[in-house]
């Protein structure tokens, strides 16, 4: 399919960025072993996660906004995936091939390569912005080096606030068949806002 490519292009991409996070390093980034497989085991989720996030954002344009036949077609998938406990790997392929051809036109599946181009363009402009402004806290002016690398370390654990948070619910993210990343927070509520939205088609 014509999307897959540009899905795991993104993915790579974040799984490597989220990586370099993990590890506190901006010079390495390369992943484990057990990392990657990991990643692949679970790409189909992520996959799916992602074309289920974008979805609404066809509903901006008149032209590629899904029609009362196709919000029919999708709402037992999207109510499905709202209500499980996990989503398995296999499942979620099997959803995004739905989807994808099944019930989604050539022209909203073009635009939703578009999107999610610009995603991870902006992702990738955020991931740069902030480690830009790691590498500056690290170095306080006035402040001993060790001193001021203490206080710049602080930032990561800022930003790893939101792991146990997204861990609370729908199972772990790096076990493949435990973890629903639907059941999440901003994700859940995307969701949920969107199944009311083509409930009124």
């Amino acid at each position: 399919m014509i999307r897959t490519p540009l899905i795991l292009t993104a993915l790579i991409l974040t799984a490597l960025g989220a990586a370099g996070a993990q590890t506190g390093t901006t010079g390495q980034r390369q992943m484990t072993p057990e990392m990657q497989a990991r990643l692949k085991a679970m790409q189909p989720v992520t996959d799916l996660a992602q074309t289920v996030r974008l979805l609404p954002d066809l509903e901006k344009n008149k032209a590629t906004a899904l029609t009362k036949a196709q919000a029919k077609q999708l709402l037992p998938i999207l109510t499905t995936l709202q209500k499980a406990s996990s989503v398995q790997p296999n499942d979620a392929k099997k959803y995004l091939t739905q989807i994808e051809d099944r019930i989604l036109t050539g022209k909203q599946l073009a635009a939703l390569d578009t999107l999610l181009l610009k995603a991870e363009q902006e992702r990738e402009a955020r991931r740069t912005q902030n480690q830009s402004g790691q590498n500056q806290s690290q170095r306080v002016p006035g402040m001993p080096g060790a001193l001021g690398g203490l206080m710049g370390g602080q930032r990561p654990a800022g930003a790893s606030q939101a792991g146990p948070g997204q861990n609370s619910q729908g199972g772990q993210p790096g076990q493949p068949g435990q973890f629903n990343p639907f059941r999440q927070g901003r994700s859940a509520e995307q969701l949920g806002a969107y199944i009311k939205v083509l409930q009124k088609k």
